[in-house]
């Protein structure tokens, strides 16, 4: 399978421009550029699915923002160009559907309610947590700062490396999880107490 990089993406055209000096090699990065894109979807479609569900808390929110990531990650390839991971900038669009989607809503939906609705609904969480735990742990991260939650999002719901976590957040690998170990020391010692 074809894979990007670099000398590729300079080629990509946008769609729409005509070159006529356009030559066959061109045309051809093109066409493995586009063929690369199929395995990429299907790599970080759940995860991305995940994620912005997470953030929004709602099922048909969540799957239209998915395919407007992916349709930007498509018309924007010819602008990757390639200083973090394809899933690190995969997910800073996804992160900027988010912020456009409630700018655009201007509703103040907060992440707190996104949460709960997944503690609710159970999704994430899984089905060893009973529900009295689920009550105190939505608890717990309603508490917690944003950025915070933002963070467990990216780990736990669309399951990011630290490498790629990092690179989303624009941080170094091993600040961020410092920061999620602190986070999750904390959460578990709230939810011993």
């Amino acid at each position: 399978m074809a894979k990007l990089n670099r000398t590729s993406i300079a080629g990509v055209k946008r769609a729409g421009e005509n070159d006529s000096s356009e030559s066959v090699d061109d045309l051809d990065l093109r066409y493995e550029e586009l063929a690369a894109f199929p395995t990429l979807y299907h790599r970080y479609l759940t995860p991305v699915y995940r994620f912005l569900y997470f953030s929004v808390g709602d099922h048909h929110i969540a799957e239209d923002l998915t395919s407007q990531v992916f349709l930007a990650a498509l018309e924007g390839l010819p602008d990757y160009h390639h200083r973090d991971t394809f899933a690190a900038w995969l997910f800073s669009i996804a992160r900027h559907k988010v912020v456009d989607h409630f700018r655009r809503r201007q509703q103040n939906i907060s992440f707190d309610e996104a949460v709960s609705k997944l503690i609710v609904d159970g999704d994430l969480l899984g089905e060893v947590i009973d529900r009295e735990e689920k009550g105190r742990l939505a608890g717990i991260i309603l508490a917690l700062r944003p950025d915070e939650q933002e963070l467990l999002g990216l780990r736990f719901a669309a399951e990011l490396s630290f490498k790629e976590i990092a690179s989303v957040l624009r941080r170094r690998p091993s600040a961020v999880k410092m920061k999620l170990y602190r986070l999750l020391r904390r959460v578990e010692k709230a939810m011993n107490v």
